[in-house]
């Protein structure tokens, strides 16, 4: 067995897993709202789909998601539930001192959501690199310019993704009795030229709470999308692991 899930297993079989297999994968994501027809755990639910996915492509001890991550964007949102910045970076941290102390030595951290990446970046550049003995590989849906490429609907900014085509056609595809597609729209918020250098944030700026087309979405691109991503994810995280000269790399 080259993957165990951590919150299933008992003490002797995470403890065997361990001794052949010393990394791990922890799915990132939020409580946040997102737009009429989706719920407000997509991020983390959909970091978890990805994870197992993952997993099974490349092994690893598959951690409980964290359900919270920096959302100061929506916090004035009902049900939206966020960390401080500095919290997130030590909540990572102190995840990666638990690993460590358990023998793992490489963690891949997977967040579905994009504002987690830059907490993550600076977890593993303040927090980690020279305080824990265990490397970190941080991603976030590889392969996402292929993905936009072939959408139907262009993104809203960027590659920013918020309870759009992609984001709810992987949820169709992983979830489908949670999508409201009844519910789902097209909105295009405008945003002034100085989007980006103030404050001013996609809370500040929405109207329905989507950013794109989500009524263009369908599970067949979903599944077709985390099949392009989590084959990517592995390829990265094998070399990660072989790298590393982690033992027991797939």
């Amino acid at each position: 067995m080259s993957h165990l899930h951590v919150e299933r297993a008992t003490l002797p079989e995470v403890e065997s897993f361990l001794r052949a297999h010393p990394y791990a994968i922890l799915p990132l994501g939020s409580t946040e709202q997102h737009g009429p027809h989706l719920p407000l755990a997509t991020d983390t639910l959909l970091a978890s789909a990805f994870c197992d996915r993952l997993a099974e492509k490349s092994g690893g001890l598959v951690l409980p998601a964290v359900p919270l991550g920096y959302s100061w964007t929506w916090r004035d949102l009902p049900g939206t539930l966020t960390l401080r910045f500095d919290t997130l970076l030590e909540v990572v941290r102190d995840i990666a001192e638990s690993l460590a102390r358990s023998g793992v030595r490489a963690l891949c951290t997977v967040t579905g959501h994009e504002a987690n990446r830059g907490p993550l970046k600076y977890a593993l550049r303040e927090r980690i690199v020279d305080h824990v003995d265990i490397g970190v590989l941080n991603l976030f849906y590889p392969g996402m310019e292929r993905i936009l490429e072939e959408a139907d609907s262009p993104a809203w900014r960027g590659a920013l993704l918020h309870a759009e085509e992609v984001e709810t056609s992987m949820m169709l595809a992983t979830h489908p009795e949670l999508v409201h597609g009844d519910r789902a729209v097209r909105d295009y918020p405008e945003a002034p030229a100085s989007y980006g250098m103030t404050a001013t944030t996609m809370g500040d700026l929405m109207a329905s709470g989507v950013f794109g087309d989500a009524t263009v979405a369908d599970a067949g691109k979903g599944r077709r999308w985390l099949e392009l991503s989590t084959d990517e994810a592995a390829r990265l995280w094998r070399d990660f692991l072989v790298e590393h000269e982690v033992r027991g790399a797939p």
